[in-house]
């Protein structure tokens, strides 16, 4: 087994005993729990591309709940960009005209 393949596998235990974890925090920030497995898979793949080395547990943990915090919410504010009629792009459009009430 190759380094490289050894330190995959080491992020993929230790990314497995945080999942409890990570699920719980997703569903808190999100509010709701239709898009927390999108945004823990959002953070395995954007976590699992850095390499990143930690001499103990908490600080692996630390920083696998900041780069899930930050994904959700980038999935929570195209959301509500999208609720409120902006373009995905995170660029202000004309919002979506509403029929006057009858």
């Amino acid at each position: 087994m190759s380094n490289q393949q050894r330190e995959q596998a080491l992020f993929q235990f230790r990314f497995l005993r945080c999942y409890g974890l990570l699920h719980f925090i997703a569903c808190c920030v999100l509010g709701r729990a239709e898009r927390t497995e999108d945004v823990i898979e959002r953070c395995r793949l954007k976590a699992s591309g850095t390499p990143a080395r930690f001499e103990y547990e908490g600080a692996f943990r630390s920083w696998l709940l900041r780069v899930l915090i930050d994904e959700a919410v980038v999935v929570l504010r195209r959301s509500q960009e999208e609720e409120q009629g902006y373009d995905t792009l995170g660029q202000r459009g004309d919002p979506i005209p509403q029929s006057p009430a009858r």
